[in-house]
């Protein structure tokens, strides 16, 4: 009988043994890296902003060292201002008359630039065209220099304003191309330009009214038509109107305000809701809870159906904030967890505290007003490390649903479960 030697089949079978882990195993890691990827990318609703801060600590520019701190905090979303008072009010940056357009100060503007290209998922950008903007006085400050729609949009700004938001959105679109990012331009609080005068007992100016109407328009169609022409793949862009005043309007629905006069009418990809008059005159969880819901009801109602855009709720919480020259930091803290909760349960798609720094400065006493994470001597607030918390939480949460369903979370089942995080739910 022959002999068969099986040692060097042995050596194959061993080979193919070891061969056929080191595969599984490669799998697994681009598994994991794949994973990793979602989580850092994933939309984790609440976040914060920077503009206007009354300090800083480092010798990095206002802006960089604002964006870097919310970074830091775990976020991975930035919301910040683009228009011509990058120079003054809002960061300080050193002025270059070179930048006369919305492109030139996202590329010739090192801090803007810098920002623009840290590695941020999310983008809310308050844009502002330099071809709309009337200089103001050395130490004042006038809304109205920023818009040319009050009694009336000229045909000369519009075009100017459809050139320089479509370029802009033409850049976005080139220079990011591919990297995920999303970004979301929009405008500051809508019915203070309704209402110039922030007078909200005065009935709105009808010639301002249909002024801001075709502002907006113009800006969505700008938006729209660069998103069109430009070849893109994996970055959106958006266009959201923010709206501040809807208390008024449901207690006398005659009323005109932007939700239901320019909203109702322009139907942007998204409205944002500056919340405090939905939020800050309760003092109960329940009480919050209601008025707000109620609101944001109202929004949504405004809006009609639009194809093209993400499934989900289109209405979410630009700002909120509860300063703390008026609530010590317990109190900052669960009301601003009591926002959170109802804007999580209503579907918010975005939750976004009023700010990283202080920007408000009381005028009789130099006391910082405290819309903050962090205050003016460094410290932490409470509510930075209520942020924190959720973040970490909801990391864990979505690889602890990954490796059980073998897929990522859907937007609806993270917030459904959000709500009973640790860091939303603190022993009082």
């Amino acid at each position: 009988m022959r002999k068969t030697n099986f040692f060097p089949f042995l050596l194959v079978l061993i080979g193919a043994s070891l061969i056929f882990s080191f595969l599984i195993s490669m799998k697994d890691v681009d598994t994991n890296e794949k994973v990793d990827s979602l989580i850092e990318s994933y939309n984790y609703a609440i976040g914060t902003q920077t503009v206007g801060a009354k300090y800083k600590f480092t010798d990095k520019t206002m802006l960089v060292e604002t964006a870097l701190e919310i970074k830091k905090m775990g976020s991975n979303l930035l919301k910040f201002s683009m228009n011509p008072r990058y120079c003054s009010e809002n960061y300080g940056l050193p002025k270059n008359d070179k930048i006369n357009s919305l492109t030139k100060l996202a590329t010739l503007e090192p801090s803007v630039k810098a920002v623009l290209d840290l590695n941020f998922k999310y983008y809310h950008i308050w844009t502002y065209g330099f071809s709309q903007y009337t200089p103001e006085p050395i130490g004042k400050k006038d809304d109205t220099a920023q818009i040319k729609f009050i009694n009336g949009f000229p045909k000369k700004y519009e075009d100017a304003l459809y050139k320089e938001i479509y370029e802009f959105t033409s850049y976005l679109l080139k220079t990011y191309n591919g990297t995920g990012k999303v970004f979301y331009l929009g405008n500051w609080e809508g019915d203070w330009h309704l209402r110039s005068d922030y007078d909200r007992t005065k009935p709105a100016n009808l010639k301002t009214l249909e002024g801001m109407i075709q502002w907006a328009k113009t800006r969505q169609k700008a938006i729209d038509d660069a998103k069109r022409d430009t070849k893109h793949k994996n970055i959106e862009i958006y266009n959201y109107i923010e709206v501040n005043l809807v208390k008024i309007a449901l207690d006398n629905p005659n009323t005109k305000v932007v939700a239901n006069s320019i909203v109702n009418v322009v139907n942007p990809d998204y409205v944002s809701y500056s919340s405090y008059d939905a939020t800050n005159p309760y003092d109960t969880e329940e009480s919050l809870k209601v008025n707000l819901k109620k609101s944001l009801d109202f929004i949504e109602s405004q809006l009609s159906p639009k194809k093209g855009l993400p499934a989900g709720k289109r209405v979410w919480i630009g700002e909120y904030g509860n300063p703390s020259i008026k609530y010590n930091d317990e109190m900052q803290n669960l009301r601003s967890i009591w926002t959170i909760k109802t804007a999580l349960e209503w579907g918010t798609p975005y939750i976004l505290y009023w700010e990283m720094y202080n920007n408000e400065i009381q005028e009789n006493t130099g006391a910082q007003v405290g819309y903050w994470l962090i205050d003016d001597k460094e410290n932490k607030r409470p509510i930075w490390y209520t942020h924190n918390s959720f973040y970490n939480e909801s990391k864990e949460f979505i690889k602890n649903y990954s490796k059980k369903h073998n897929q990522i979370p859907s937007f609806d089942t993270f917030r459904k479960n959000a709500v009973n995080f640790k860091s939303l739910n603190p022993k009082i």
